[in-house]
């Protein structure tokens, strides 16, 4: 009795410091006093999950590795084109985990380059026998850049005659910056929030001075363990979404994933309601040992409407260096598109 009763308040204190860390986090967040950013757009935000927030790196068995491919608008000339390439490792003796994400964005006619490389570290703390929390930071090295077959205004006649041209001064430049998140979780669901630019670099397309402003995403999501026969796949539905928050700029991603290896199927909207409209999104992936390839495309549904011709976004991954059944505890239970598992159940949790 004196056992199970020193059990519960060890969870209760643990449960309490959880509550104040969480609410901390948040009421820095929340001290920033403007969060206007612009960030690539990802559709599939935990088929690579360093895309998503510090706190995943090293949420796997082992190694994992990524590439993302994302073509937004493509219908409309110089569409957004987005690349990223992503490594990661768990280790689990340390509780920690380690992640490297790279990303190149095209964006429009005029090749406004980001290239940008992300290291990441994360640690998990066991709160109780059932809650998790994993904070995490990364840093990342950028570089800007504008192509030369930007058009200005005054390059542009109506008469005819060719006229004088003072084109604004830009070059290449280098910047840092840096995000931290926090994700608590237990077997089925997780929460958590990520803050972004928190050294607000200059990111003016001219030698002026502009800085970027901090923004921040809250997400989460929850699975559900279907009834399977004997000798057939687990089949898995999973909850899930993305809230993205800006002084100017709201998203919310709202989805559901059904998983049966090995085959995975989602739909998600995106929108902010009563006014905001965004794309309905349609997924599949399909899934064979350690490796899976992952499409979804973007319906628009607003004002953009169909001759923007949606946008088409795929994933490759690949999980590599696992080490068995001891390396799943203590997962963020988020889907796996690798082989399309849940982490987080009770055998592999504790």
């Amino acid at each position: 009795m004196e056992k199970s009763g020193m059990k519960y308040q060890v969870s209760s204190i643990g449960g309490e410091i959880l509550l104040k860390t969480i609410i901390i986090f948040l009421l820095l967040v929340a001290a920033a006093d403007k969060l206007y950013a612009y960030k690539p757009q990802f559709s599939q935000y935990y088929a690579n999950q360093l895309l998503l927030a510090p706190s995943f790196a090293g949420n796997s068995l082992g190694s994992r590795a990524y590439l993302t491919y994302r073509d937004q608008w493509a219908a409309i000339p110089g569409s957004y084109v987005t690349y990223a390439v992503g490594i990661d490792n768990n280790f689990y003796d340390i509780n920690s985990g380690l992640g490297l994400v790279a990303i190149q964005d095209i964006a429009g006619s005029a090749g406004l380059t980001n290239t940008s490389a992300t290291a990441m570290y994360s640690y998990r703390f066991n709160i109780t026998d059932d809650w998790r929390i994993r904070p995490g930071i990364g840093f990342t090295y950028a570089q800007r850049s504008l192509s030369n077959r930007a058009l200005w205004g005054d390059q542009i006649s109506y008469t005819g005659r060719d006229g004088v041209t003072v084109e604004p001064p830009f070059v290449p430049y280098d910047f840092f910056d840096a995000a931290a998140s926090i994700v608590a979780y237990n077997n089925i669901m997780w929460f958590g929030v990520s803050v972004d630019h928190l050294l607000q670099p200059n990111m003016s397309a001219s030698q002026l001075a502009s800085k970027q402003i901090m923004m921040w995403q809250q997400f989460g999501g929850i699975n559900f363990h279907m009834p399977s026969r004997v000798g057939r796949a687990p089949e898995t539905v999973s909850l899930n979404y993305l809230l993205k928050v800006s002084q100017l700029y709201q998203q919310f991603d709202v989805g559901v994933n059904w998983n049966r290896a090995p085959l995975m199927m989602g739909f998600a909207w995106r929108g902010l309601p009563p006014n905001a409209y965004d794309c309905l999104i349609f997924t599949v992936g399909l899934g064979y040992n350690n490796l899976a390839v992952f499409y979804s495309y973007d319906f628009t549904i607003s004002k953009l409407g169909s001759p923007s011709g949606g946008s088409h976004e795929i994933t490759l991954s690949l999980s590599f260096n696992e080490g068995g059944k001891s390396m799943r505890r203590g997962q963020v239970p988020c889907p796996d598109v690798v082989k399309f598992r849940m982490f987080g159940d009770k055998e592999s949790f504790r």
